[in-house]
């Protein structure tokens, strides 16, 4: 869409140098950059609560994580390429 837009210099400047596109860039380059920022944003604000809440020093460690994994699975039937593969290991 073409149109006449009045816009003070100095807010365009202004954006041009937060973004750190070059003083030649259009206003619609900015507005795209305005559009993808904020939609990474939103994606983080959506990500916000997932994962580890609890302080850094009593995350789960690897070991605890796939003991725990191996616990859950232990039981279950195998499918067929888990079997050639652990009749792999085996031959080693």
């Amino acid at each position: 869409m073409r149109m006449s837009l009045n816009i003070d210099d100095d807010l365009l400047n202004e954006a041009k140098e937060i973004t750190g596109l070059p003083t030649t860039a259009t206003v619609e380059e900015i507005l795209h950059h305005l559009v993808t920022n904020e939609r990474r944003r939103r994606a983080f604000k959506e990500l916000e609560g997932m994962g580890w809440d609890g302080p850094h020093h009593s995350r789960p460690t690897f070991e605890t994580l796939a003991s725990e994994f191996r616990a859950l699975t232990a039981n279950r039937d195998h499918t067929p390429s888990e079997m050639l593969m652990r009749e792999g290991r085996q031959e080693r």
